[in-house]
């Protein structure tokens, strides 16, 4: 498979870099020394889309001393075909959260938004099978009503109405604390109009009373019939971890003061390619067409440690592929940014057939 990774650099008068992004650039070339080369922060990929599988390359020539017909020649040249036909991955120029290059016209812009959405053939080929449960557990139970609603019915309309407002409340804490589980129950005070005039939570296991109150005050929206009478109902609430990290909530989503080399990047990066390789060759032999960008926003503290890593702006058609993905790259680490930490976006742009490597 062949790994887009870098441009060169132009060699530039000795004036202070520019920064990229929100990024800080490289320093300038020095009189006399080779430009360096910036791997992280420059796309390989001449073309924005998907190419026509390209030509088969002429026949490397054999190693010194080998013959035309010696296996290990054409173990070579066989290598070297493959190298030059595979997929690739090509990593855009990161840029600090917020920072991002705003698309010239139209055109660029839909370009990008094809892009972010991807494809998995034509026609398409299926999704693969769902893996674990990604998302966090949660069940909603109705243990009593009384009065004249049916508690059937209430917990239909309560268990699709409030997952989301469960999940919502349990990211507050959860993307900090990703063991944070528990039950709370609720009671709910409802008019004969079907308004739930009044909600407190009674009990809790939860050890975050921020998201225990955030459940009482999501529970008041709760939609339900009116009636010739009001009710009291009493809600259940159970929240556990799934089996991926919870995304913070956009509340707490902030670039950070710090900022960190472009090679220092490029270094860190090049350590999880071997896996995001590997996980995107597993996905092609179930979709050979997949391609698409997927966005990898990182949280980098101020002693250099990834603890986030989640895709944004992108939705790449393979979900299992985005795990895969993100899973090496909550292990990477960087070198501790100047200034604090540092919140950033790393494009991969995946296609199944080649593309160059920058000179």
């Amino acid at each position: 498979m062949a790994i887009a990774l870098a441009a060169c650099a132009s060699p530039a008068p000795p004036r202070p870099a520019p920064r990229v992004a929100g990024l800080s650039a490289p320093a300038a070339a020095q009189p006399g020394r080779p430009p360096r080369r910036v791997d992280a922060l420059a796309a390989a990929a001449s073309s924005t889309e998907p190419r026509a599988p390209a030509a088969p390359p002429a026949a490397s020539p054999a190693a010194p001393g080998a013959s035309p017909g010696d296996p290990s020649s054409a173990a070579a040249e066989g290598d070297a075909r493959a190298a030059s036909q595979g997929p690739s991955i090509a990593i855009d120029p990161p840029y600090k959260l917020g920072r991002h290059l705003v698309p010239r016209g139209r055109a660029e812009a839909a370009e990008r938004d094809r892009w972010n959405a991807g494809g998995r053939g034509d026609p398409p080929a299926p999704p693969p099978p769902a893996e674990g449960h990604p998302l966090p557990r949660i069940i909603v139970d109705i243990d009593h009503v009384k009065g004249p609603l049916k508690a059937s019915e209430v917990q239909r309309i309560a268990r699709r109405h409030l997952w989301i407002h469960v999940y919502s409340c349990y990211r507050l804490r959860a993307y900090r604390d990703p063991t944070l589980h528990g039950k709370t129950t609720v009671r709910l005070t409802v008019s004969r109009a079907g308004k739930v005039t009044g909600a407190r939570a009674t009990s809790s296991t939860l050890s975050a009373p921020d998201v225990v109150s955030c459940l009482a005050a999501r529970a008041r929206s709760l939609p339900l019939p009116g009636a010739k009478a009001g009710s009291t109902i009493v809600a259940t609430l159970q929240v556990y971890p799934g089996d991926e990290p919870v995304e913070p909530p956009p509340s707490v989503l902030a670039p950070g003061p710090g900022e960190l080399q472009p090679d220092a990047i490029s270094a860190a990066l090049a350590e999880a390619l071997p896996v995001w390789r590997s996980c995107y060759e597993q996905a092609l032999a179930g979709a050979p067409a997949l391609w698409g960008r997927l966005a990898i926003r990182f949280h980098v503290t101020d002693s250099g440690a990834v603890d986030e890593a989640f895709e944004a702006e992108s939705r790449f058609p393979d979900e299992r592929l985005t795990r895969c993905v993100l899973r090496r790259a909550r292990a990477l680490t960087f070198p501790a940014p100047e200034g604090g930490d540092l919140r950033f976006v790393v494009p991969l742009r995946l296609s199944p057939d080649p593309q160059p490597s920058a000179p």
